[in-house]
């Protein structure tokens, strides 16, 4: 593991003349040979500028990125901050660590720090810090997650002590307040609690910076408890928490806490299959797969828990909006999807994902909440697999009417993952024998295969937008006030033989600022049109948009949509 602490620099030099007056062990190794070398020659002449700027205005403690030169010639890039120092003297204090490492030894803290609360979590125990600074202490405990019991005054926290204590308990409880606040170095004590049957250990240990006391943290527990938990609260196969813990985790939060949750379950596609076909060894190494990259696209939004043999659910406790939602999984859909292929696995593995939003999307309880995920779990099977499904009111309906419905409902595409040219004559032979689905519900399908964000049509020759599905949908008057947009010349210079594909809307920042200005009001980051003359000799535009996020479009899908916009407009326009 790399040492990351190993390549911080700290160092003083002089203003002017930019001589080293002082530097640890890490600068001297990194400048080697160049050990006479001044701080303007180490950093190239912006750097130097920017370094100077931040001593000039006491810009301490911010972080700036630098840029120094190697052994080799080569630049490296650092990020670096001004060390406050005495004042009026000549010298400049950096503290520096190249970039990268920054980064890497923020993951093994990360990784860390995960290490630490699997442990923590197996201990029946509550854990407290103690903030110098503020004088505040915070009392927690571990289960599937971090849970705040509370966040008091240390003189607060001292008089809960001494209601849970024996009445000669006051001067060890004094001394142990004391002895947090002085900083000392290792804390243990232990009490007797006022029905005089059991005891409380408290043991604490110091944390200090610079030799400076920042905090102190510890445990308080009755010596003859026993973990309860142990390692049970861990899928002993794939190391995601087991399915009462996650479970009573999001009952606990929608539940009796009634706080905002989001709950996803996933379901690997057609893993049966690489049991029966490729054995259960090969079967469990899909799981842990799935499961490491599951977990790692969850990780700073929620957390992951096995509840069945291929399935998992998510409880998102920490997201602003579904859109953020849909970044997660649409990286846990991907990711998954590009670790297993037919070429180099001899099978594929997908997943499809039902998610529902306590309490945006029903201010229920957490089995109604799994139920609506549950159900649109399996509307994105029906759709083909390979994707994800987040509960939208105006594409799906009132929730009871959803849950009533169940999984009855068929959409165009059937129950199992198919090759587009197969979604494609799906579509076409439905619409052309004259099956009852209708021209939205058929945009949507198409939305939801190729994960389209939004797409909408324009009836361009009476500059009106004759329909839109999908997320983020446009006001009348937005649409209005933009549509001027489909008739820009140096727009329609752009079309080849119909279509335009546009993966970064950008591009028309310099050729067309009107039209840009347009899709950025409309949330349009990627686009892609097809121009179609309907039997009614008028022209229409279907415009394919993302508005999460933007995509390159491939070139070779151009075909399938072309035969969706004749069959389509054939029948409907």
């Amino acid at each position: 593991m790399d040492n990351s602490s190993e390549r911080i620099f700290e160092f003083s030099y002089k203003v002017p003349g930019y001589d080293f007056v002082s530097a640890n062990a890490a600068l001297y190794a990194f400048l080697g040979p160049r050990l006479y070398i001044t701080a303007d020659r180490l950093f190239t002449e912006n750097s130097i500028a920017v370094l100077d700027k931040a001593f000039k205005d006491k810009a301490y403690g911010q972080t700036f990125v630098v840029t120094v030169e190697n052994t080799d010639g080569s630049d490296i890039l650092m990020a670096a901050q001004l060390i406050r120092r005495e004042e009026d003297t000549p010298l400049i204090n950096v503290r520096m660590i190249e970039l990268n490492r920054l980064f890497n030894g923020y993951y093994e803290l990360m990784i860390k720090e995960k290490e630490s609360d699997a442990l923590l979590a197996q201990n029946d125990c509550t854990y407290f810090s103690y903030d110098k600074k503020t004088d505040m202490v915070t009392s927690y405990r571990y289960d599937i997650g971090k849970d705040i019991l509370g966040i008091t005054s240390a003189d607060n926290w001292k008089n809960e002590l001494l209601d849970k204590l024996s009445e000669n308990s006051a001067e060890a409880v004094s001394k142990l307040l004391s002895d947090l606040r002085n900083g000392v170095r290792s804390i243990e004590c232990t009490f007797v609690q006022k029905n005089q049957t059991k005891k409380l250990v408290i043991t604490g240990s110091a944390v200090y910076s610079d030799d400076v006391h920042i905090m102190t943290v510890g445990r308080m527990a009755d010596p003859r408890e026993n973990s309860s938990h142990e390692l049970n609260n861990r899928d002993q196969l794939t190391g995601l928490f087991m399915k009462e813990n996650i479970t009573n985790y999001a009952k606990r939060r929608i539940n009796d806490l009634r706080q905002p949750t989001a709950l996803a379950i996933i379901d690997i596609d057609d893993f049966k299959l690489v049991n029966d076909n490729f054995g259960h060894a090969k079967g469990d190494e899909v799981l842990k797969r799935c499961a490491a990259i599951i977990e790692k696209q969850v990780e700073g939004f929620g957390k992951a828990g096995r509840i069945g043999g291929d399935e998992f659910l998510l409880v998102f406790d920490n997201f602003e909006d579904k859109e953020r939602l849909k970044f997660v999984l649409r990286g846990i859909k991907n990711m998954v999807y590009a670790s297993y292929n037919e070429a180099m696995n001899g099978f594929c593995v997908t997943t499809s994902i039902g998610v529902s939003v306590f309490p945006e999307d029903y201010d229920g309880n957490y089995d109604t909440m799994f139920k609506l995920a549950d159900c649109l779990l399996y509307k994105a099977k029906k759709k083909g697999k390979n994707r994800y499904i987040v509960y939208e009111p105006t594409k799906h309906g009132t929730v009871e009417k959803l849950l009533e419905s169940g999984v009855r409902n068929e959409s165009i595409l059937g129950g199992r993952a198919m090759e587009k040219s197969e979604v494609i004559c799906r579509i076409a032979n439905k619409i052309i024998v004259g099956e009852d689905f209708s021209f939205e519900q058929i945009l949507n399908d198409i939305r939801d295969y190729f994960a389209i964000d939004r797409i909408i049509i324009y009836n361009k020759t009476d500059r009106e937008a004759v329909m839109q599905v999908g997320t983020n949908l446009l006001s009348k008057e937005l649409i209005e006030d933009t549509i001027d947009y489909l008739y820009d010349k140096r727009v329609e210079l752009t079309y080849e033989n119909g279509v335009m594909l546009i993966s970064k809307v950008v591009y028309f920042d310099m050729k067309a600022s009107k039209a840009y200005d347009a899709l950025c009001r409309q949330g349009v980051l990627s686009v892609m049109h097809h121009e179609v003359k309907a039997k009614s000799g008028k022209t229409f535009i279907i415009s394919y948009e993302m508005t999460s996020s933007d995509i390159t479009w491939n070139e070779s899908d151009t075909e399938y949509f072309r035969i969706l916009d004749k069959v389509l407009f054939e029948q409907y326009l």
